[in-house]
């Protein structure tokens, strides 16, 4: 697995008394200035799901490595640059943080923006890559916004989990936390694809996957895909699996229990951030595609969950240059959720030698509600 580096001169205390202050006076118009919601995550994590953690507050524990002129945070196999965290002294052992801060994929900014403006990101880049600002993916930070030494979890919890797979890897834990459907709250980055009953639970700052079992027991059935169902509380007892990017509980048994008199705690928005826009990341036939058959399957991937009821009425088929009067290419779509796959199936064969456009309005959204990016397909038929 590729590592991804990423890190900041170590400011001074005036420097970070400033830093704090600009990045108090930097909050976006509607965000309150009271804690927000971090999400648990690992260094991990944060390296293989840049899209979407990136501009997310989120708790983590890593150790530090590095000198005065570069901070990283990391977990042994990788490190991600970071800001406000100090380096062990030469020959110190690094003790386990828990970090509180806000991950970046620099790259996605514009260079002009004002939440990083105090940050000297240009001098980085200058000094990294020789040139004034990072594409997006080849700079991560990690800036903090509190350290300290991390505590021996008393007990598993869906938190402790997320925080440090490894320490629960392979061992039976019992957790308690809220029934999310198959992820319908965007709480995770990306699905197990296990089976078609894969669910979300969710305490307090962390979510997981449970797979390997139906969400149903005892005076109890839940739909994995409706919303109604998602206030449950479920206590799962199973095996802990996955790795460290998405950990999963292999269930063994399910019950459904009264939501917890004292949770874990958790700090809150006024408003529930979406996550980022999805996007085609794959399609058949490719863009522009040429001597394409014309009884062709065309299928499209996308980066996130997405919502397959928003597909109903937003996905067009057309040929180059239609009249409203000419027929309307007929078709069927199927969204499959297990590999994010949305099949537009003709009804009849296609046109010989004809160009033909998939468009995906901007109706269609993840499964959170984000907004998909707009896109459309173009390819042309051959002669078969």
């Amino acid at each position: 697995m590729l590592n991804c580096f990423v890190t900041l001169r170590r400011p001074s205390t005036a420097w970070a008394s400033l830093i704090a202050l600009a990045i108090g006076a930097a909050l976006p118009a509607g965000i309150s200035a009271q804690p927000v919601q971090r999400i648990s995550a690992t260094v991990a994590a944060l390296s293989a799901y840049t899209t979407f953690f990136h501009s997310r507050p989120v708790l983590l524990r890593a150790r530090a490595e590095g000198d005065l002129r570069d901070v990283f945070v990391t977990d042994g196999e990788r490190q991600i640059r970071a800001l406000n965290v100090t380096a062990p002294a030469p020959g110190e052992d690094p003790e386990l943080l828990e970090i509180e801060g806000t991950f970046w994929d620099v790259g996605r900014l514009q260079p002009d923006d004002s939440r990083l403006d105090t940050f000297l990101i240009r001098q980085l880049s200058e000094r990294l890559f020789n040139r004034r600002w990072p594409v997006s993916g080849e700079l991560m930070l990690l800036i903090a916004d509190a350290t300290q030494r991390a505590a021996e979890p008393e007990s598993p919890t869906i938190q402790a989990i997320s925080l440090e797979p490894s320490r629960y890897l392979d061992r039976p834990v019992t957790v308690i936390g809220r029934f999310r459907g198959r992820n319908l709250y965007g709480d995770l980055p990306e699905a197990p694809g296990t089976s078609q009953y894969d669910f979300v639970l969710q305490s307090g700052n962390a979510a997981i996957w449970v797979v390997d079992k139906e969400p149903r027991g005892d005076g109890f059935k839940l739909d994995v895909m409706a919303r109604v169902d998602t206030g449950r509380w479920l206590q799962v007892t199973g095996l802990v699996t996955g790795d460290e990017q998405l950990v999963e509980i292999a269930a063994t048994e399910l019950a459904q229990v009264e939501r917890p008199a004292r949770l874990a705690p958790t700090l809150v928005t006024e408003d529930r951030r979406l996550g980022p826009s999805p996007e085609v990341i794959f399609s058949t036939p490719t863009p522009d595609d040429t001597a394409v058959a014309t009884d062709v399957l065309i299928r499209l991937q996308f980066s996130r969950d997405m919502d397959d009821e928003s597909f109903e009425g937003n996905v067009e088929v057309d040929y180059l240059g239609a009249q409203v009067d000419d027929e309307p290419v007929e078709f069927a779509v199927e969204y499959r959720g297990r590999n994010r796959v949305l099949s537009v199936t003709l009804e009849e064969p296609l046109r010989q030698y004809a160009t033909l456009t998939v468009t995906l309005g901007d109706g269609i959204l993840a499964a959170d509600g984000a907004t998909l990016v707009s896109y459309a397909l173009s390819f042309s038929t051959g002669g078969s």
